[in-house]
């Protein structure tokens, strides 16, 4: 599964799989890591990384949570691919916008070409899943520099699909 976290202000993007009841394969910010993993009460996790043992707690601390880590502690916050839309809509990027697929689906149809003008709330493309069709659109007024994709193409939760300047 894909995640993005917020993790004392800095965006990381996290994908996590299970490779048997107790082993977490995981690729944390562009490195990877295979994880032995137990819970050793609800909020306590312990993890045997490169032989190396590692006891984590998570408390939660509003919509977050509050993340020890060897008498460290990070605020860190995990949000879905929706969610990551919708901050960047609120916060009007500046540089460059991604827009990602919010579920695993098809891509129906490109509303726009690379090098169009698109603006805020404009329709980019759409996208079929779970048998509806949604219209991905621009988070902020830009130029459309990249299409991720074609028509017809399958995508996964966390894809890319455009980048909008």
């Amino acid at each position: 599964m894909r995640y993005t976290a917020i993790i004392g202000g800095e965006q990381i993007e996290i994908e996590l799989n299970r490779r048997g009841p107790a082993v977490i394969e995981a690729q944390i910010g562009g490195s990877n890591y295979v994880l032995e993993a137990t819970m050793v009460e609800p909020g306590v996790y312990w993890f045997n990384w490169d032989n190396r043992s590692v006891e984590i707690s998570v408390v939660p601390n509003g919509g977050a949570y509050e993340v020890s880590v060897e008498g460290r502690r990070f605020p860190v916050e995990v949000v879905d691919a929706r969610s990551t839309l919708r901050k960047a809509a609120q916060h009007r990027h500046v540089g460059t916008a991604e827009l990602r697929a919010p579920m695993p689906g098809k891509i129906v149809k490109l509303l726009v070409m690379e090098g169009a003008a698109v603006k805020a709330g404009q329709g980019v493309l759409v996208m079929e899943a779970m048998k509806m069709q949604n219209e991905i659109k621009s988070t902020k007024n830009g130029i459309v520099k990249k299409l991720g994709v074609k028509e017809g193409a399958p995508v996964n939760a966390g894809d890319v699909l455009a980048l909008v300047e």
